[in-house]
């Protein structure tokens, strides 16, 4: 499966990837680096993975970098685009409002070409 590291801790070698399949997001934990110069995935980062599901989780392995960078703005593009929370009645009335949900927004991603 292809998918896009939304965070990461390079510490702690811990990632979670958005999957192409838009299902749940995978977790992704890496053992200890055997180089100390190693680097470590970063957010916008394309990666492909098997998956697993372990418990409720669902979870990473086989990692592999395809491209670094390739949508480094997707996290912030994905927070921007969260909804506002609900307001609250004015006047402290106790009524129920049934508001239609919003047309989903599209999240745009440009992919920049690897460098020959």
């Amino acid at each position: 499966m292809l998918g896009v590291v939304l965070w990461s801790d390079p510490v702690d070698r811990k990632a979670v990837f958005w999957c192409e399949d838009q299902g749940d997001l995978a977790f992704y934990a890496a053992g200890p680096a055997t180089d100390p110069c190693d680097g470590f995935l970063d957010a916008g980062d394309m990666v492909t993975f098997s998956t697993d599901i372990v418990g409720k989780l669902r979870k990473a392995r086989d990692v592999t970098l395809v491209q670094e960078q390739v949508c480094a703005d997707l996290p912030e593009k994905l927070r921007d685009t969260s909804q506002a929370p609900a307001k609250t009645p004015a006047g402290g009335k106790r009524i129920l409002s049934f508001v239609s949900p919003s047309v989903p927004q599209v999240v745009h991603c440009q992919f920049r070409k690897r460098n020959a």
